[in-house]
């Protein structure tokens, strides 16, 4: 066995690599910031000047903001879709004793293992059969697919460490299981819906690879225009566009991970 200095130097090693890691990660995102605030019409970096004018731009730009409209709406729609399969989804796997759990369990986690080009092509001749390819409700289906084991799998583990004997006692005294559930479970596993519920938006608003197969010319998403903005011109609004969207899925983060450590206290 190692005596304290061998461990001491392991965490070192350990704390040097995650600088490391951490710092690659970082870097993109410390320049994009100087240039979404640059003054100048091209992408320089260190700007020349800094100004808000592509933050402007954004904010009165139609095509911009009707992307971030179909975005957010999509969002909304995919959360709330994913939430009403989800978590039912997630009580029968830990709830539920039958024949073939396990196979349900994989089914529904697959999307989050399979590579998400194969799970594209596979929701594009979907929705080309269905005749919903490029319509607002073909993009729902298909980010309800690519975020569905999100759902299930975070509040599958808020189940688990739940203590049921709160709900037990409940119908006990007279509840039905479906009341117990309503206001005694539910409640108490909020911060796991909470997290579920922002995983899911975040990554339907974020999403472009399956966005790619499956929207139209009115549908068309953030992510979008953002990646068409990269191939056929570069400004420093596509700069802004990417400096709003790492603030969004930091805020996010950090909104999660307070609600795990409140779940946790709770």
């Amino acid at each position: 066995m190692g005596g304290p200095g061998d461990r001491r130097g392991g965490r070192v090693i350990v704390a040097a690599a995650a600088v490391v890691v951490v710092t690659a990660m970082v870097a993109p995102i410390l320049v994009v910031i100087p240039v979404s605030l640059s003054s100048s019409r091209f992408v320089l970096f260190p700007p020349p000047e800094l100004s808000l004018r592509w933050y402007i731009a954004f904010f009165t730009d139609g095509a911009w903001l009707r992307a971030s409209a179909v975005s957010v709406a999509v969002a909304l729609m995919t959360t709330a879709t994913t939430l009403a399969l989800g978590v039912p989804a997630a009580f029968g796997l830990v709830r539920g004793r039958f024949f073939g759990r396990s196979l349900v369990a994989i089914l529904l986690i697959s999307p989050m293992m399979a590579p998400v080009i194969q799970l594209a092509i596979a929701l594009y001749w979907l929705l080309i059969e269905l005749g919903m390819l490029g319509t607002l409700a073909g993009i729902v289906i298909a980010h309800s697919v690519f975020t569905l084991p999100f759902v299930v799998v975070v509040v599958a583990a808020s189940l688990r460490r739940l203590d049921r004997s709160y709900e037990l006692v409940a119908i006990s005294l007279g509840a039905s299981p479906f009341a117990a559930i309503c206001y005694i479970t539910l409640p108490l596993i909020g911060p796991g819906l909470l997290i579920a519920g922002l995983l899911a938006f975040v990554a339907s608003f974020n999403e472009f690879l399956v966005a790619r197969f499956v929207t139209g010319a009115t549908t068309a998403t953030l992510p979008m225009l953002l990646w068409k903005g990269m191939r056929f011109e570069t400004n420093p609004t596509i700069a802004a566009v990417a400096t709003m969207f790492a603030g969004l899925s930091i805020a996010t983060l950090v909104w999660v991970e307070v609600g795990r450590r409140r779940g946790r206290r709770r």
